[in-house]
């Protein structure tokens, strides 16, 4: 990603070099990005925003400035939250099954290069599993960007008249306040490392499982498969328990402070969500796991650039 980039970024630059191989030119291959897996009212307001036009030799492009903005989108100088809005697609299951289908147009082989490159797990043998797999990916980034602009949107609805919201976004950490946030940030990175490998492991045997036949020597291992599942699933809940607690105590916090840092509405956001359904896993077949792990690696480099600067607090 690039230094500043965002999410999508991300995406579009590994998506563009590994994919597509370089062969659209930015501005027109991010438009065509973005309308991937749009419901078709969506695909022509994506058309109506970005034209496509042709020059003198028959040749597609967009036009400056639309070019250029596309340009941001892709290098991470600007995020989606201001066009998402006017977009009328649900980023549901069926968003993931149009964009699902609509990724089987690449070769194969690229697909899986790409899953590999963000550490999905995928059955390479099973490519309607691979693009699954990106799609989800591709859905949790935007609604990442949807909840980080709810967030924004809420930090900013204040009385620009109160002297209270004033002195609240000029408050210093006092260095009590400072140390309990450090101990709650490096208590939380090894916990969140201890359920990122469980819901590994619960992954990768819940795919085992799946794939069991009706031969005697399946029927013999799968009770073996549903009990390790279980007690990998305990052993999440329990921690993952730990990490609700610390994510609460989180919130408490930073709450009245977040105005101080760009990045304590980000924490704060990770942390009220961190117990969504999403990520809790109550059946090993509902849970999915890379939009779970995507979001711990973000709420990971969160908690990292916050002990970097706390002592500029």
């Amino acid at each position: 990603m690039p230094k500043n980039g965002t999410e999508f970024s991300r995406y579009a630059t590994t998506f563009h070099e590994i994919i597509d191989g370089k062969k659209s030119k930015i501005a027109m291959f991010t438009k065509n990005l973005l309308k991937m897996g749009l419901v078709p009212d969506d695909k022509d307001t994506i058309n109506d925003i970005f034209p496509t036009l042709e020059n003198d030799v028959g040749k597609s492009f967009i036009e400056e400035p639309k070019a250029g903005l596309l340009r941001k989108y892709y290098n991470g100088t600007n995020d989606l939250t201001n066009l998402l809005p006017q977009l009328e697609t649900e980023f549901d299951s069926e968003f993931i099954a149009r964009y699902s289908e609509e990724l089987q147009d690449y070769d194969d082989s690229k697909l899986i290069e790409f899953a590999n490159s963000y550490q999905l797990i995928v059955d390479e043998d099973d490519i309607d599993y691979v693009t699954e797999a990106i799609a989800e990916l591709y859905v949790s980034i935007i609604k990442n960007v949807s909840n980080k602009k709810r967030e924004k949107t809420s930090n900013l609805e204040v009385n620009p008249k109160s002297d209270k919201d004033i002195i609240v976004l000029s408050y210093t950490f006092t260095e009590p306040e400072k140390q309990a946030l450090v101990r709650l940030c490096e208590l939380l990175q090894p916990a969140l490392r201890r359920v990122k490998n469980q819901t590994d492991t619960i992954d990768k045997k819940r795919y085992e499982l799946s794939k069991l036949t009706d031969i005697e020597e399946d029927k013999a291992w799968e009770p073996h498969l549903e009990s390790e599942i279980a007690s990998y699933i305990r052993n999440y809940d329990k921690d993952f328990s730990k990490i609700e607690e610390l994510c609460s105590e989180l919130v408490e916090l930073l709450e009245p402070k977040q105005g101080m840092n760009e990045d304590f509405p980000i924490l704060i956001s990770f942390a009220n969500n961190i117990g969504n359904d999403e990520y809790r896993i109550t059946c090993s077949y509902k849970f999915k796991y890379n939009p779970f792990k995507l979001m711990i690696s973000d709420f990971n480099d969160c908690i990292e650039r916050t002990l970097r600067f706390i002592d500029k607090l």
